[in-house]
């Protein structure tokens, strides 16, 4: 979800738990994880530090620990220097801490009923985690965050009648899409990966035939359309796909990816992602495909 949901969602939850002198921190920590989008300056031009983008390291556990101190640091820095606002300066206490703490947390939460996923056990693996409950990112949940949010500066309702009526279309919003996702079960098994589109009715269904991948577009009332076939191999066997895997390229792309494919051509071998290099999937936008040499470890080329 995008950073403007996860303040709001972060500042309705503070106030409903009757605790709004923690409110500043809770929506800090609720929105520093996404300042991961930082960290691409770094990792773009170093594949082994692929995790360090954003939806990546820092939205682990470890990462939010990680993000919430260095957030508290700062407001703990200038609370001592006598820098902030007095209200901030409560904040120099544990309290203020544990509250950045479950903003950073409730963030990961947020997050989890999303496509892709976040890696929430990183460093320790780069496996990604969600329930494929919603498409990520979510654009109408996005232009509903700002419409409420402008509504609110601009004083048309108050702070807590846009908060309730928020806190009321993003409640309805998960329900639709939990019910149009047990709905779509029984028309999806065998599928090793469902991804939800944009429409809470479409779904797109992955399945893996051992040598293909095959994708179809689950229609809840209409049923399978769509089908497609992505052999997992080009040119190439999949015993001598193996040994390339472990460059950071290639696992960079498939960090990033939902299938992937190999092919020679020629003296090079190219990985890809079929279903974001043709578009069927636009998210995450980045790493879609990568060629390298087919012979010896070498490094690869810029990723397509």
């Amino acid at each position: 979800m995008d950073s403007l949901t996860h303040a709001i969602v972060a500042a309705i939850l503070t106030e409903a738990l009757g605790l709004p002198q923690l409110l500043p921190f809770v929506v800090l920590g609720a929105v520093i994880i996404d300042a991961d989008i930082l960290f691409s300056f770094f990792s773009r031009h170093q594949p082994s530090l692929y995790l360090f983008i954003h939806g990546g390291i820092a939205h682990s556990l470890a990462g939010a620990v990680a993000m919430s101190a260095l957030a508290y640091a700062g407001i703990a820095l200038a609370a001592l220097a006598g820098l902030t606002n007095p209200v901030l300066s409560w904040g120099a206490g544990v309290t203020g801490f544990l509250a950045v703490l479950a903003g950073a947390f409730l963030h990961l939460a947020m997050d989890l009923p999303a496509t892709p996923g976040i890696p929430l056990l990183a460093p320790a693996s780069d496996r990604k985690y969600a329930f494929f409950i919603l498409p990520g990112p979510s654009i109408l949940l996005m232009a509903v965050s700002l419409f409420f949010a402008v509504w609110m500066a601009l004083g048309v309702v108050t702070l807590a009648e846009g908060m309730v009526a928020y806190a009321a279309i993003f409640v309805a919003f998960l329900l639709v899409r939990v019910v149009a996702f047990l709905a779509s079960r029984p028309g999806l098994e065998g599928a090793v990966r469902v991804i939800p589109q944009v429409n809470p009715l479409r779904w797109l269904a992955i399945y893996d035939h051992g040598d293909s991948w095959e994708v179809e577009e689950y229609r809840i009332g209409s049923g399978r359309a769509g089908h497609m076939v992505y052999p997992k191999s080009t040119n190439i066997s999949e015993n001598e796909v193996v040994p390339y895997l472990s460059l950071p390229e290639v696992r960079r792309l498939r960090y990033h990816s939902y299938i992937i494919t190999a092919g020679r051509d020629g003296g090079a071998i190219t990985f890809s992602d079929p279903l974001r290099v043709s578009g069927r999937i636009f998210y995450p936008p980045h790493y879609k495909q990568v060629r390298v040499p087919g012979r010896g470890p070498a490094a690869a080329s810029s990723p397509g």
